[in-house]
């Protein structure tokens, strides 16, 4: 059940990660693309390692989870990331 959860975890950051890849690169913001790689290549690693080592190990179910953290990851990437950045932004102005 901890592997599920790490993969989900992962894979959910992952498509975050990558999806504001993309906002950085159109916007220019070289510094802020740079430390997000960090972030997508160390959790691409974990989330391939654990899902790999699961599947070899005969596991097939954690395709599922693979697969349903990337679809959760893209929709809060999305849709929550900007309405999170609006709260923050409110909250810096007070």
């Amino acid at each position: 059940m901890k592997i599920y959860l790490l993969v989900f975890l992962f894979q959910v950051l992952f498509n975050v990660f990558k999806t504001l890849e993309i906002k950085y690169t159109y916007e220019h913001k070289v510094k802020e693309l740079m430390f997000n790689s960090i972030w997508i290549n160390l959790v691409s690693l974990g989330s391939t390692y654990f899902a790999i080592d699961s599947l070899f190990k005969g596991n097939w179910s954690v395709i599922l989870v693979y697969m349903a953290g990337s679809v959760v990851g893209k929709w809060v990437a999305m849709t929550q990331i900007s309405e999170l950045k609006k709260k923050l932004g409110n909250r810096r102005k007070k």
